[in-house]
């Protein structure tokens, strides 16, 4: 989860801040790889990203998923599915 918060994870936009990677983005959508595109928007992970909806109750947002504590198991267990971090 500090990873997320802070977005020094493995997704390509910092990936390519640091020069691990040539590109920023997205390998599946072309858009800048971020903690918010993987967490809410990139179309491979929607079967993941429905689960997420579903444990965690209103809308989500980086505030809703990264700071609650009620939504700490549902975030951590999205991560696991989409087997990327």
């Amino acid at each position: 989860l500090t990873q997320l918060r802070s977005g020094h994870i493995a997704l390509n936009a910092y990936l390519a801040r640091i020069r691990a990677v040539d590109s920023p983005l997205c390998s599946h959508c072309g858009i800048p790889e971020t903690v918010s595109h993987y967490l809410f928007t990139c179309r491979r992970y929607a079967p993941q990203r429905h689960r997420l909806r579903q444990a965690i109750n209103g809308p989500l947002s980086l505030r809703s998923v990264l700071s609650s504590t009620d939504a700490r198991t549902a975030v951590l267990d999205y991560v696991a599915a989409t087997g990327r971090l």
